[in-house]
């Protein structure tokens, strides 16, 4: 099998924290005297920087949208942080990648220090050859660093080219950031992607649990 480089997406890809962001995001809203928000909304917030879901659906003007964050922020750093759970099969997925001599690593817009502190708590931080993420202040910023750069730097940083690399994501934002930096994209739908919505981004493969993903690496890297 030849040397790969397999990119993973943090939220809804690696780690189910569905519990942990819908009671920050409802935290944040109580603090703000604004209703709770239905479970569709919830969901949308998976993946995309936080400033930019809370503008797009519960303000106007980013300085309201960083004190949304920063509520947020204020649950998550000591309770939401704990309310995660590794996707079945994940750690036997990561295992086998590194066992077939191919590098992981995790391609995330959600803050580095999070990051590596969920997967020092699950027991997979040294499973993943490094971590590309931006820092807490990029993160909340409604123009944070694209993941595509992201990508990039990975590339770089273990001199890969994309043509021996793979960025594997739940959403839209992975799809599109895997075609800008010219790496195959692997949807997944176990995350937290809307129905239709992998598809319509034009990702090169689409596979709904674990088990086909690992299936899928090993086809594309024999």
């Amino acid at each position: 099998m030849r040397p790969a480089l397999v990119l993973f997406d943090f939220d809804g890809t690696v780690i189910d924290n569905s519990e942990g962001i819908g009671n920050c995001i409802q935290y944040a809203l109580d603090k703000m005297g604004l209703p709770a928000a239905d479970d569709e909304t919830l969901r949308s917030f998976i993946g995309p920087p936080l400033a930019w879901s809370f503008q797009r659906h519960f303000v106007d003007d980013a300085d309201t949208a960083a004190e949304f964050v920063r509520l947020y922020r204020e649950r998550f750093a000591p309770v939401g942080i704990t309310e995660v759970r590794l996707y079945p099969g994940i750690r036997e997925l990561l295992e086998t990648q590194i066992a077939h001599g191919r590098k992981t690593a995790v391609c995330s817009s959600k803050p580095m220090e999070f990051v590596t502190a969920i997967s020092e708590l699950l027991s997979v931080n040294d499973l993943f050859s490094g971590f590309f993420c931006p820092d807490a202040a990029s993160a909340d910023a409604a123009n944070a660093v694209g993941k595509a750069d992201l990508i990039l730097q990975a590339l770089k940083r273990f001199r890969t080219s994309p043509a021996d690399a793979v960025m594997v994501g739940d959403t839209r934002f992975d799809v599109a950031a895997a075609k800008q930096a010219g790496v195959v994209g692997i949807g997944v739908r176990y995350g937290f992607s809307a129905p239709g919505e992998l598809e319509a981004a034009g990702a090169d493969h689409i596979v709904g649990d674990v088990e086909s993903l690992g299936s899928l690496l090993d086809d594309l890297f024999c």
